[in-house]
């Protein structure tokens, strides 16, 4: 995990939100990938039937809660870090 996600702060620096950016697209596109590869899972245990086949969508199912929980903190401090932006702003306008 990113340091800046685990801080839970920050600048707002271009690095900063670059390096934000990059982790929500590759989180995004690994999301495609499990999902993707969740669906044929399923449909492979829905044919089969199988303890294997349960078992192999279980674990890909339970991959994906793990990057969706990744990406959605991720957005959440996004919005933070826009909501500093905009009280920034807003108090600069206000001076």
């Amino acid at each position: 995990m990113p340091d800046w996600l685990k801080r839970g702060g920050g600048s707002g620096s271009n690095s900063e939100i670059d390096q934000l950016t990059s982790t929500i697209s590759d989180q995004s596109s690994e999301q495609r990938k499990i999902t993707d590869q969740f669906n044929k899972a399923m449909n492979n245990f829905a044919t089969e039937r199988s303890l294997e086949t349960c078992l192999d969508a279980l674990n890909l199912a339970m991959q994906l809660a793990n990057i969706r929980g990744k990406l959605a903190e991720s957005y959440e401090y996004y919005a933070r870090m826009l909501e500093r932006e905009i009280t920034r702003m807003n108090r600069s306008a206000g001076s």
